[in-house]
């Protein structure tokens, strides 16, 4: 059929071209519409105003009831007569997917929809059957089929008596209803359920057959998972105190039931927004709901129920603007957010994380990028905060392992050290790491050297090769000739000085500029002078060169000249006082 024009809201509706259910007055479509989502539409094959499609339209506008067809709208569309409802399907074609609790409820919902129909709308049903029952897409039951019903008729004589006549034609209708869906069911509950309705529903004596609300009176419709489902439909009439005493107990039912039927019965009762307002739901019930046995143990649902029954309804809690609500889900992001699949962050859960970035309440602002960092360890940053990155930090930090250290002979050590300092070995056991910038320089001097030694006004140029050359030949003679690994070590180092002159490493401009004697530094006195603070070890090392200094010049020759008057040779003024 194609896009259809049918009501001023329902417009650029989308019906499918194949029925999913014919009898002889209509055929029920899906469709799609853009304002109301998905839908049915009943296609009238008779198109005359007083057709049966026609007085269903008008029963089910007069008649409104949670367990009742909802109707949403009329119109005609290529000359037949379209009724639009909410999107639900023939209890015949599901009747193989419903479990013992779905019919348990299905049928209380049933209950309810007559008990309403005889007590306020006065009007018996008279076509209760599974024809006149169709299942939503969330397992609700809903009564159809109005189009038969007829007005309860007032006797001013007894009318209790009358009524009850009346109303006892649904009564023997809805036992063999009953009958039909409970047959075959082996659990107690049902079991006498079933016996109790063939005893007293299917009488022939019309007088002895029970009221629609003694029916609802058994004990079958106040099993746990049925209570929990009643209170939660009626939450909005009841107390405060009633509120408090039943969410504090609440989590004991709901870890006594099957977590299959609390997740496709209950779950979106129990993440309704009337729940989540109230505070002792929130503090004993809520953090249960939104995580997985994994993230809690005392969690209601397992990590496959969670998947299929809570993360849905997170999904459309994350598209209703409540404040309330997005805070909660806030809250408990990060117990949830790793169980949703990534799809679903993607496309329906960061962008409206993102959308609450710009909201004016700093709260919001602030969960929200708690939330955000929750999800770039999922997703990615690349899809969260976008791809315009680069490296930025590194990892300096030492990363040796202890054992292979120990492992080590001391000088394998030495010579892993030296190597790592050229830059061009590599000791197995001991993991490297990039230098400094300015530390391959600093490397080749000994250990006993200084930076100040780097600046000697009486050299030109600092050649850290021969350093590093003298500072091994300095070893004692005995070493030399002995076979200890250090002379194999010193040929390795000649080696390995070799390759660093190959790669250039010390072609770099390490001259000092020699001020020139005749050169005036008018800057001299402007020179800050700043100590530099030593270590304990540099103070040690500072002294230890001072003793050194001091005996070697205790024996070196006296230059007489340059001790009394300089290298320039005898003057007069000298010589005078020599002679004096």
């Amino acid at each position: 059929m194609g896009t259809n024009q049918s009501h001023s809201s329902l417009s650029d509706c989308i019906i499918d071209e194949n029925p999913i259910s014919t009898t002889q007055d209509w055929t029920l479509h899906h469709a799609q519409n853009i304002d109301h989502g998905p839908l049915s539409v009943f296609l009238g094959i008779d198109n005359k105003p007083d057709s049966v499609l026609g007085a269903l339209g008008k029963r089910l506008k007069q008649y409104r009831h949670p367990s009742i067809l909802k109707f949403l709208a009329w119109s005609a569309i290529g000359g037949k007569n379209c009724l639009f409802t909410e999107k639900v399907c023939p209890l015949g074609l599901v009747r193989g997917q419903q479990t013992v609790h779905s019919i348990g409820l299905g049928l209380l919902e049933i209950c309810q929809a007559l008990q309403f129909m005889h007590q306020k709308g006065n009007i018996i049903h008279g076509n209760i059957c599974q024809n006149a029952v169709f299942v939503t897409p969330g397992g609700r039951w809903k009564i159809g089929g109005l189009d038969q019903i007829q007005k309860l008729v007032d006797n001013n004589t007894n009318p209790a008596a009358n009524k009850s006549s009346e109303t006892s034609r649904d009564i023997l209708a809805l036992g063999l209803l009953i009958t039909e869906l409970l047959n075959g069911c082996v659990d107690q509950e049902s079991v006498e359920f079933l016996e109790y309705v063939k005893s007293t529903l299917l009488l022939p004596d019309l007088t002895r057959r029970p009221t629609i609300q003694q029916v609802l009176n058994h004990r079958f419709f106040r099993q746990p998972y049925m209570y929990i489902f009643q209170f939660l439909k009626d939450i909005t009439l009841k107390s405060e105190i009633e509120k408090d005493e039943f969410f504090t107990s609440l989590v004991d039912l709901l870890e006594s039931l099957p977590g299959g039927v609390v997740g496709k019965h209950l779950t979106p009762l129990l993440l309704s927004r009337y729940v989540l307002m109230d505070l002792t739901a929130r503090r004993n019930l809520v953090p249960k709901i939104l995580q997985p046995k994994s993230k809690h143990s005392k969690a209601i649902f397992s990590e496959g129920e969670f998947k299929d029954f809570v993360v849905p309804e997170i999904r459309t809690m994350f598209l209703v603007y409540d404040t309330g609500i997005r805070l909660i889900l806030l809250e408990h992001f990060v117990h949830f957010a790793s169980s949703i699949d990534n799809t679903t962050l993607e496309d329906d859960i960061l962008p409206s994380l993102l959308l609450g970035l710009r909201d004016s309440n700093p709260i919001i602002v602030s969960h929200t990028l708690r939330a955000l960092a929750d999800l770039v360890e999922i997703i990615g940053p690349e899809l969260v905060i976008g791809k315009s990155r680069s490296k930025i930090f590194s990892d300096g930090s030492p990363n040796r392992r202890k054992e292979s250290m120990a492992s080590l002979t001391s000088d394998q050590v030495a010579g892993g050290l030296v190597g790592r300092s050229l830059g061009v070995s590599h000791v197995p056991g001991i993991d490297q790491r990039v230098p400094p910038i300015g530390a391959e320089f600093q490397s080749f001097s000994s250990p006993d050297e200084e930076w100040d030694n780097w600046e000697d006004e009486d050299s030109n140029t600092i050649n850290p090769l021969e350093n590093s050359r003298q500072h091994f030949s300095d070893l004692p003679a005995a070493q030399e000739h002995s076979v200890d690994p250090v002379r194999n070590l010193q040929s390795d180092i000649d080696t390995m000085l070799k390759n660093v002159q190959d790669l250039d490493i010390l072609k770099l401009d390490l001259k000092t500029k020699v001020k020139e004697k005749d050169e005036v530094d008018f800057f001299a006195d402007m020179t800050p002078d700043i100590p530099k603070k030593k270590s304990s070890l540099e103070k040690f090392q500072t002294e230890l060169e001072k003793e050194k200094k001091a005996r070697s010049d205790k024996f070196a020759p006296v230059d007489v000249c340059e001790e009394i008057g300089g290298g320039d040779g005898w003057g007069d003024e000298e010589l005078d006082w020599w002679t004096k």
